[in-house]
């Protein structure tokens, strides 16, 4: 099928682009690896499946036209990342930096959790079953939703810059924003946090993360979101289920149309 074969070959210029990532940063993680983790799964992994699995070849070039989109997208960003950052990037971070990220990490928390906490008391009954919450606040919760979606990972993330002075209030911190992220029915922002703890250890730490350590992540974010799939969708095949779950393009497809 033409869509399928388009869909492959949109897949191999994803690695060319990760291969050329790492030539010219040196580095395995780096700037490609959130849109391998996230964006190749949803938008190419699970889609193609699902365009396999189903009978859209009316919608070819609608199809053909989003993964152009797609493609143009990541290219224009990864190859003016690449070709425009002349000057190295130095760790300027010392431990006089430290308690300051001490306190933004932990106001950003606590914005995080009362701008959230009118939402966990008004389905308080749903505390356990936070995938309800996320279905009952699609719409009119905007307000309380993604504010504290964003001070959670930045409050993860200014924890990562006191790792060194503490690990554990730094743990604490990261599980704190993890938990509270959780309450809000979307697994997406955790895996950002993993992300983002990569990103920092490769760009800040200049740590040397091996291949098979990015590896054996997408073998463990693979287990997690299958294990989720089959817990929450008890009927049929958990992969089919997550092809039909992942489907931004098919509604972009189906308002082209």
């Amino acid at each position: 099928m033409l869509i399928i074969s388009y869909i492959a070959l949109c897949l191999l210029f994803i690695v060319y682009l990760y291969t050329l990532s790492v030539r010219i940063e040196g580095k395995i993680i780096n700037v490609m690896v959130p849109y391998l983790i996230i964006t190749v799964p949803t938008l190419y992994v699970f889609e193609g499946i699902f365009v396999y699995l189903s009978e859209v070849q009316n919608y070819t070039v609608e199809y053909l036209f989003f993964y152009t989109c797609y493609i143009t997208y990541i290219a224009s960003f990864v190859i003016s990342y690449l070709y425009t950052q002349r000057k190295p990037i130095y760790n300027k971070s010392n431990t006089k930096n430290k308690p300051r990220y001490v306190f933004t990490s932990l106001l950003f928390t606590f914005l995080a959790f009362i701008i959230y906490l009118p939402v966990l008391m008004e389905f308080r009954e749903y505390i356990l079953s936070p995938r309800r919450i996320y279905e009952l606040t699609r719409t009119g919760y905007g307000i309380y939703f993604y504010p504290s979606l964003m001070f959670s990972l930045v409050a993860s993330i200014c924890a990562f810059f006191t790792y060194k002075k503490s690990k554990l209030f730094c743990i604490s911190i990261v599980l704190f924003n993890c938990i509270l992220i959780f309450l809000h029915g979307n697994k997406g922002p955790i895996f950002s946090i993993f992300i983002a703890f990569i990103l920092y250890l490769s760009y800040i730490e200049n740590k040397k993360i091996k291949f098979m350590f990015l590896v054996k992540s997408f073998a463990v974010i693979a287990v997690i979101v299958t294990a989720f799939f089959a817990y929450t969708f008890t009927d049929g095949n958990p992969i089919e289920n997550m092809a039909n779950y992942s489907d931004y393009t098919r509604n972009a497809v189906l308002v082209a149309s």
